[in-house]
């Protein structure tokens, strides 16, 4: 994710570390005379920017979607079944967590 973005900037072997390859391919960012300097500076911004614009449109996204579920209760289990505990009410088999040895002798532990 975010370590991914940043790793975009910071391992792009152009020219020099003050240059930036970016879309170029194997040839430096071009500004009016050749190579632009301080191209790193503004790839390695508009990435954190990027960072930071995906985890705003995470969180919006995320607060749009979980908030009318948990004001309309369906985030939450009841609370019988939080008393006994989802393993107990929801998984089966509900001896599976039991230490007693079986009653027939066949089955080994």
């Amino acid at each position: 994710g975010a370590w991914g973005v940043l790793a975009a900037a910071l391992f792009d072997w152009g020219t020099g570390f003050d240059y930036f390859n970016g879309w170029s391919g194997w040839s430096c960012v071009q500004g009016d005379n050749g190579c632009k300097s301080g191209a790193f500076a503004e790839a390695f911004g508009a990435n954190v920017m990027e960072i930071f614009i995906i985890a705003v449109w995470t969180a919006f996204f995320s607060l749009l979607v979980f908030v009318p579920l948990r004001v309309a209760g369906f985030l939450r289990a009841d609370s019988e079944t939080q008393e006994k505990g989802m393993d107990t009410v929801k998984h089966s088999p509900p001896k599976a967590y039991t230490m007693e040895k079986p009653a027939d002798p066949e089955v080994k532990i």
